[in-house]
């Protein structure tokens, strides 16, 4: 597993140097993000989203039809989009995939070419903001939120049980909602899960994948 530092460096380089025009307020935001609670295993690791779920510690999985590939996006990253209250990924395929949070406070997407989400799930109260670039030429970093369903902040919950000999990862992502229940997390207890803060990095490229898995 790569170190928290050469991880951190997976993100930054998301904001990439091709100039475009400064985003105003109707222009979502695209970023990637990361995972940040101090001394847990799940450190400064890439949030990726994959089987309609995002997870840390998990590669991020994507489909392109295109032939040949190479006409195709890179797709071994996962980049959000948010603006307005909403949030989805950054795709090529037409209609999107909009990221929701389902009743019981999975953080999820919708499969490509379908709107179909569980009874009840939310798609707005979703906040991403990135201060203005900074003059030293550092890459400024910022933060992705989500309040709702009576609930709010991200929660990592683990694959095992604390402490089983398979370790933590990967870690699924929820949002701390009081409909969350033992029999929705991996591990099969709650109690595992572990509040985190996503920080994010503006991405300035093409989109990431034509659709996620």
């Amino acid at each position: 597993m790569l170190s928290s530092a050469s991880l951190l460096l997976t993100l930054l380089p998301l904001a990439l140097t091709t100039p475009i025009n400064p985003r105003n307020n109707d222009t979502p935001l695209r970023f990637g993000a990361i995972a940040a609670r101090s001394t847990f295993p799940f450190h400064l690791q890439t949030i990726n989203a994959s089987g309609q779920s995002f997870w840390i510690g998990k590669d991020t999985a994507t489909y392109c039809p295109l032939v040949p590939q190479s006409q195709c996006p890179p797709g071994n990253q996962t980049v959000f989009s948010a603006g307005n209250g909403g949030a989805s990924l950054d795709v090529v395929v037409p209609g999107g995939q909009s990221i929701f949070v389902a009743p019981n406070g999975k953080l999820s997407y919708t499969i490509a070419h379908s709107a179909s989400m569980p009874a009840g799930s939310a798609v707005q109260t979703f906040t991403a903001s990135i201060p203005a670039d900074k003059q030293d030429g550092s890459v400024p970093l910022g933060s992705f939120s989500f309040k709702g369903l009576s609930g709010e902040g991200f929660l990592a919950c683990p694959s095992h049980k604390v402490g089983s000999e398979e370790g933590p990862f990967p870690y699924q992502v929820f949002v701390n909602v009081p409909a969350l229940s033992d029999k929705d997390v991996p591990s099969g207890s709650k109690a595992d899960c572990q509040g985190f803060s996503a920080v994010i990095a503006e991405y300035k490229g093409d989109s990431a994948a034509w659709q996620y898995t």
